[in-house]
């Protein structure tokens, strides 16, 4: 037994080999690293699933990418039979990659430290094989001489905008425990928010620095720091499990504090549909006795403070992304009051992504199909009921649209929608004042995940008819909708009166937008077709299927 499994542990190291050797010869690994003085090498692992001799090799740690390399090596059916073999074969599969990846230690093709991993499977069962590592002390030498300087230089003493990449790299090597046991959390969070203040006057790139920045905290919350204390359970397409270890060990509190420095960070400037992974690792965070955590929970970051008046009272968390408004009075004042707290909010640094809680005796709704009955949404209902306030409402249309992809978060699935949405619907609904403001909204709306714009389009054509003054403005909202029947009342854009018109807005639109607008009034080009070749129809028509095909 013990020869066959030296004949494995060589094949495995064998096929490690030729891909190492593959990857050094496809890379320019020394032009690579140039792009970043913090970058000392390229791969860091490699990793293997193996099976009688058959082995495939990647350099990716997800099961949806292709293998880099497939090798064949000797038919080992029948030697792996059981765990306790895939066990034995550890130490000598160590012992085989040793030169294997000594030959490529001093190289930039590797990182400063390198892993080894992988499965073999016995009897229809993938079995982990412990991994192997392997540092280069004086590579890592250097790199930690490097990071001091870089540090010193451009984020202690720095004055001047960093380099993307720098810190796509610097982010990851401070909470690298190879480099730094344990990680300095109150140093880390300190480099982190200098990196921050440096690239400020850059919106774009300031994003993009916190990117980098929040990816490698999440990383390191999710794969190095909470496996310590929780047991984890993932499962494809189902929210994790996390269970407290009855005898973890000690929390260190510096880490907890970056611990929730990192789910602050997630929140506040991830995505929308990343959040409620920010608002997870709060969660575990004061399980493992962060006060800090539980209070942001429940309060925020205390940055936004509430306000009182006789009419209404206002408060929110902008950790959790919420707005509580509880009307005193139902009047004007009280919901001038509300609006322009939330505009202060939307203006600073309050998320984008909200909802609104509100307490009210009132319960108005928009008079539009399918848009739900969240509490959100009845706010801005109640305040359309003061026509004063219409200007106020269209300066908070325009703010809380202006940052795309985000959503009130108490309407989903069919109902989701754009902040911004019941204001900019009820507004263009009370008068054709704010048509330029329904045709800007459209522009900013997410087709493939809000559908509730189709409703409103409807409720819009109800409510003014299909005429030269409201056409342009159904021509927009026309475009943003999606997966509707045609629709009756827009066959008046066959009328000889209307179809220049529908020539006229289709003419510099790309193709298959125009067979969208077909397919929303007639169903589709062909109905077109046959409509256009009957006696007495507009040479328009022609025109818009010619253009639909250009």
């Amino acid at each position: 037994m013990t020869n066959e499994l030296e004949t494995i542990a060589k094949d495995i190291a064998h096929g490690v080999s030729v891909l190492l050797a593959q990857l050094n010869k496809n890379k320019d690994a020394a032009a690579i690293i140039k792009r970043s003085r913090l970058q000392v090498g390229i791969f860091d692992f490699a990793r293997f699933v193996y099976k009688n001799g058959e082995m495939y090799l990647y350099t990716s740690d997800d099961d949806f990418s292709d293998a880099d390399m497939h090798y064949e090596g000797s038919n080992t059916t029948g030697v792996l039979t059981d765990p306790e073999a895939a066990k034995q074969l550890e130490p000598l599969l160590h012992t085989a990659l040793q030169p294997v990846i000594a030959q490529y230690t001093e190289l930039p093709v590797l990182d400063y430290r390198f892993r080894v991993y992988g499965q073999v499977l016995v009897g229809g069962r993938r079995i982990a094989i412990a991994p192997y590592n392997h540092t280069s002390e004086s590579r890592r030498a250097q790199l930690l001489t490097t990071i001091a300087q870089y540090i010193d230089q451009h984020i202690d003493n720095g004055q001047y905008p960093t380099k993307e990449l720098d810190t796509f790299f610097l982010s990851r090597h401070l909470l690298d425990e190879g480099l730094f046991q344990p990680p300095e959390a109150s140093r880390i969070m300190a480099i982190f928010d200098k990196i921050c203040q440096l690239n400020k006057a850059n919106k774009e790139a300031l994003a993009r620095h916190r990117h980098y920045i929040i990816n490698a905290l999440q990383q390191w919350a999710e794969e190095v720091f909470i496996p310590r204390f929780y047991t984890v359970a993932k499962a494809t397409f189902q929210p994790t499990v996390y269970t407290l270890q009855a005898d973890h060990p000690a929390v260190d509190p510096g880490l907890l504090d970056l611990l929730v420095y990192t789910a602050v960070m997630i929140i506040k400037y991830s995505p929308s549909y990343s959040q409620s992974s920010g608002i997870r690792l709060a969660e575990l965070a004061g399980e493992l006795g962060s006060g800090a955590a539980t209070t942001l929970l429940q309060s925020g970051t205390g940055k936004f403070k509430a306000v009182a008046t006789s009419s209404v009272q206002l408060q929110c968390n902008d950790i959790l992304g919420t707005v509580s408004i509880q009307v005193r009075q139902e009047n004007e004042e009280a919901y001038q009051q509300a609006l322009e707290y939330l505009i202060g909010l939307l203006e600073e640094d309050f998320p984008h992504s909200y909802a609104i809680e509100l307490k009210s005796k009132v319960k108005n709704f928009l008079p539009i199909k399918n848009t739900g009955k969240k509490s959100t949404h009845r706010f801005f209902a109640n305040a359309l009921a003061y026509k004063a306030l219409f200007p106020l409402l269209e300066q908070y249309a325009r703010v809380a649209m202006s940052q795309p992809y985000e959503w009130y978060t108490d309407a989903d699935a069919e109902i989701c929608c754009l902040p911004g949405t019941y204001a900019v619907f009820g507004l263009g609904l009370a008068s054709t004042d704010y048509f330029q403001l329904v045709q800007d909204y459209m522009k900013q709306v997410d087709t493939e995940h809000q559908s509730v714009q189709n409703h409103f389009t409807q409720a819009l054509i109800s409510q003014y008819g299909v005429n030269a003054d409201t056409i342009p403005t159904i021509f927009r909202c026309l475009l943003a909708c999606q997966d509707m029947k045609p629709i009756r009342e827009l066959q008046v854009f066959e009328q000889p009166v209307y179809a220049p018109l529908l020539l006229e807005l289709v003419r510099e639109l790309p193709g298959h937008e125009i067979e969208h607008i077909m397919g929303l009034i007639w169903g589709g080009t062909q109905k077109l077709a046959a409509i256009a070749k009957k006696k007495g129809a507009d040479p328009a028509l022609e025109g818009v299927l010619a253009a639909a095909t250009k």
